[in-house]
């Protein structure tokens, strides 16, 4: 009994000595996985320390940050036929580390495969767009089309890509004069178009402006004529009212009535100074 407790001391120091550690340590930011012969015995998260078996047991760390790939410079032919090179940036990281290690045990491998998978991806997206549409129009749909595909594809490789945007869209010098040319055409088309249309929407605005205009100066010649008849109505029964009761009004009132429709200006009026029709003109 004693010396199986002193072999259990013994053998512990004596793999010290020799540098051989049954003890790792484990940060924050590190994941660790243990293989015992090719197989994953533990995945550890957990920051601090943790053991295993010497010479038997293999240490395998993954970061469990943002990495970074920086892919070469790709050519893509555009939907326009048009060649340009494109480099991209993508960040990913370590979701499923066991998943990892038996797909790419190492970054580089990992990174191999993303390179491959976003080269395919983007020529099959961007080759449905134009220049145009890559670095301006459609810049943002199709790095998203790029992400989800990439994501898609890389899923069972343990990882999450979480961007991917292009670090450098450059067109071949052969091709510049001809792009310009056609961004220029797109550009006279789009503005002729957006002047027709303006100019189809300024004539159905100034089109309903008269109409409310003609509208409502008739709505007002209506509403005047109506309060002009109530008025002379009014007026003609107030008149009415008024001549009724006293005759000598009745009686003035028409004789100036017959001076307003009889008597133009400028008449010369001969009368009778003691009477007749126009004693009323004359002064007492």
């Amino acid at each position: 009994m004693r010396s199986k407790k002193t072999l259990a001391i013994i053998i512990p120091l004596f793999l010290l000595a020799a540098g051989i550690s049954f003890l790792y340590q484990l940060y924050p930011y590190e994941i660790a996985l243990v293989t015992r012969f090719g197989e994953v015995k533990q995945v550890q998260r957990e920051p601090g320390l943790h053991v295993m078996i010497p010479l038997i047991d293999k240490l395998t760390k993954y970061s469990s940050r943002l990495y970074e790939y920086y892919s070469d410079t790709a050519s893509v032919i555009t939907s326009n036929k048009q060649t340009i090179e494109v480099d991209i940036l993508a960040t990913f990281v370590i979701t499923d580390p066991e998943r990892f290690y038996q797909t790419s045990r190492t970054i580089d491998r990992a990174i191999r495969r993303l390179d491959d998978v976003t080269y395919s991806v983007m020529l099959s997206i961007a080759g449905k767009n134009t220049f145009e549409d890559i670095i301006s129009i459609n810049r943002e749909p199709i790095l998203r089309d790029i992400l989800l595909s990439t994501r898609e594809q890389t899923k069972d490789y343990g990882i999450d890509v979480k961007t991917v945007q292009f670090k450098k869209v450059l067109l071949l010098a052969a091709n510049e004069d001809q792009v310009y040319k056609s961004m220029i055409t797109e550009r006279e088309r789009i503005s002729i178009q957006t002047r027709a249309e303006g100019e189809a929407q300024s004539n159905q605005i100034r089109s309903k402006a008269d109409w409310d205009a003609a509208k409502i100066v008739a709505d007002a010649n209506v509403r005047a004529a109506k309060i002009k008849a109530e008025g002379d109505f009014e007026a003609q029964e107030i008149i009415n009212r008024a001549t009724r009761t006293n005759v000598e009004l009745y009686s003035y009132m028409k004789r100036l009535e017959m001076y307003r429709s009889g008597i133009k200006p400028g008449t010369s009026v001969i009368t009778n100074p003691s009477g007749g029709v126009f004693k009323n003109l004359l002064t007492p």
